[in-house]
């Protein structure tokens, strides 16, 4: 059987800052490729590596990191503070729901806006290198579906980007990862509430356009709106992001959803 490849890519809540780490099995059927290592590891919490500007390895963000440092060294971040991140959960239900092994592979960083990750920026430089690392690790042969999963768009909102602005950029990466990766779908998380005014709205509007006007795209899941209404989803110190129970919650939405999609139910 052949291994699907699914790249996580995106900010804050991609990169996954939540306030504990859950008591959670490895992935039956599911590998983490790690850059640093060049190493296909069990799936499992926490997810990532972190990732300094040259590629060479970086260190976790703990409680006590200057924020400002660490954001200026990285390129990408394992989940902060080691705690848990959707992806495993996002995985045991795309197997669960395919039948399929699959791959994950981890890049994102928070505080990004989507400027920072087209291509001839400093973002889409970790994500083209760490992606083509693991698509020969895996082995050409070898591998089924390759997708792209976006959770982003917090940073963007809190800048003001229009609309037109962030369609723009976030079709750049969808049509350079679909370039020099072969990515087949660019799949959207749909980015909760973070300005809380007119700014999200536009952030909104853009990534449900791009899903409806651009086969490319695909929307998973709209469920991130919701979570945030409910205190045990939210986190309990960084407005606008998850607790653990939220990010699984998140990732089993957007799992079941790419594994329909793959199933031919959507």
């Amino acid at each position: 059987m052949q291994t699907d490849v699914i790249l996580f890519l995106g900010q804050s809540n991609m990169q996954g800052q939540t306030e504990r780490l859950s008591e959670c099995e490895p992935v039956e059927g599911a590998l983490e490729y790690r850059f640093l290592t060049d190493t296909l590891e069990t799936l499992k919490n926490p997810v990532g590596e972190n990732i300094r500007y040259g590629f060479s390895a970086g260190y976790r963000f703990e409680e006590d990191t200057d924020i400002s440092e660490w954001l200026r060294d990285h390129a990408a971040g394992e989940a902060c503070f080691g705690n848990t991140n959707m992806v495993p959960e996002f995985c045991r239900a795309y197997v669960k729901g395919t039948g399929r092994k699959v791959v994950a592979v981890h890049i994102a960083k928070g505080s990004t806006d989507v400027a920072c990750w087209v291509p001839g920026n400093a973002g889409y430089s970790i994500i083209k290198t760490k992606a083509s690392a693991a698509l020969a690790k895996v082995g050409a042969q070898n591998i089924g579906h390759l997708f792209a999963v976006w959770l982003q768009g917090e940073s963007d909102a809190v800048c003001g980007t229009p609309k037109e602005t962030y369609k723009t950029r976030l079709t750049a990466l969808k049509d350079g990862l679909k370039r020099d990766a072969g990515v087949e779908k660019f799949c959207i998380i749909k980015v909760g509430a973070f300005t809380c005014d007119a700014r999200d709205e536009e952030i909104y509007a853009a990534q449900e356009e791009l899903c409806a006007t651009d086969p490319d795209f695909v929307m998973l899941t709209r469920i991130t709106a919701e979570l945030l209404k409910h205190k045990e989803y939210c986190s309990p110190v960084y407005g606008g992001h998850y607790s653990a129970a939220g990010q699984e919650a998140i990732g089993r939405s957007a799992g079941g959803a790419l594994a329909l999609l793959v199933n031919g139910q959507t």
